[in-house]
């Protein structure tokens, strides 16, 4: 073999060796860009409960996590400070022997106290209040479905869902203290309405539960339910002509304050026969962000949806059978509102939904629920 030859030859062995290294490098390159696309898809795919998590840069809609137990400050528990209506307000005069307010100053609503009837409870110990200077008098009026959603005091008796004629949410407050209604005293509430929100027959007195220390109107309570007054007797409707127009009012006779509802059981049946409804969503949305209600059509009825953890979903098993009703969510997640709905007809068997909230501006969210 030449020199010549001897040169070519190694020249070609070089650049085969040469070849083979940038053959190598190629082959790990593709090996790396395939262990990142498979990482990606394993990563996106295990977001709780969907395939179909979609990622927003810098926002908390990329939060996909449910928490086990929920906090006060969680935004499915401080959505109702911006949604719930304001208070009605009215001084009363704790001097007069008896005495009359009418909160938002008209006569829809009339409450009548009596002297000497108020007294504070601080550290456990009771203390009457002098019938001596004012006392703010702040009320919450429940009038219609949307309100009892944006309140957040759903419906519920045990396992049982009910029937709301009207309710209201009363505060008597003096010198900042919050007052009660002394043992073995009571007074009157005149509580008129008219069209489709007037009176009901039937309807019992009932007063909310609520945990201890008893949180604000406008804050969730997470041990909240409605527990039937031990007076079963119906609350009486008295009809009155007022400017010529016929007008019934509930007339209670009551002993204490807070919350107070007339209402009754949604059903005659002693065990009605109910199926569960579950409800899911895309993964942006958590039992952090997010209440689920039942609204039943054709009368004041309104559910909540408990969650659940282990399948990342909302469920509830108080509907009845037979029942017609639309199911409706409401996120608040940062800065905004996200909503949804869809309607069952005659539930007959355990139902499974998919909601996929849209965002919605506030004020448009409290035009649909005032809809509902």
């Amino acid at each position: 073999m030449t020199g010549s030859e001897m040169n070519k030859n190694r020249i070609s062995i070089k650049t085969r060796m040469i070849l083979l290294k940038m053959k190598n490098k190629l082959h790990t390159y593709y090996l790396l860009l395939a262990f990142v696309a498979i990482t990606f898809t394993i990563g996106c795919g295990n977001k709780e409960v969907s395939d179909e998590f979609n990622s927003y840069i810098n926002n908390p809609l990329n939060d996909t996590v449910w928490a086990t137990s929920l906090k006060p400050t969680d935004a499915v528990n401080t959505m109702t400070t911006e949604l719930v209506n304001a208070l009605e307000t009215a001084k009363i005069n704790l001097a007069a022997d008896e005495v009359t307010c009418r909160p938002g100053g008209n006569d829809s609503l009339k409450i009548i106290f009596k002297k000497g009837i108020f007294t504070t409870l601080e550290n456990g110990v009771v203390t009457p209040v002098n019938p001596e200077g004012t006392a703010d008098v702040e009320v919450l009026r429940i009038r219609r479905s949307a309100d009892l959603i944006r309140c957040i005091r759903p419906c519920k008796v045990g396992n049982d869902l009910t029937i709301l004629g009207g309710g209201l949410f009363i505060r008597v407050t003096k010198d900042g203290k919050e007052l009660s209604i002394k043992d073995g005293a009571t007074y009157r509430i005149i509580l008129t309405e008219t069209d489709a929100n007037a009176p009901s027959p039937n309807m019992l007195r009932m007063f909310g539960t609520e945990s201890s220390p008893a949180p604000s109107y406008n804050v969730t309570d997470a041990n909240f339910s409605w527990r039937p007054d031990a007076d079963i007797s119906v609350i009486p409707i008295i009809t009155e002509i007022i400017n010529g127009i016929n007008q019934k009012s509930y007339h209670f006779i009551i002993n204490r304050l807070r919350w107070i509802s007339a209402a009754r059981i949604a059903t005659s049946n002693i065990n009605p026969t109910k199926s569960r409804v579950s409800v899911y969503f895309p993964p942006n949305f958590t039992n952090k962000t997010t209440n689920v209600f039942a609204v039943v059509a054709g009368q004041k009825t309104v559910a909540r949806f408990d969650f659940d953890y282990n399948t990342r979903s909302f469920r509830t098993d108080l509907m009845p059978n037979g029942t017609n009703f639309r199911v409706v969510s409401i996120s608040k997640i940062g800065n905004d509102f996200y909503m949804d709905q869809k309607s069952i007809s005659n539930l007959s068997t355990p139902t499974i939904l998919k909601l996929e909230p849209k965002k919605i501006r506030k004020d448009k969210l409290q035009e649909f629920l005032d809809d509902l």
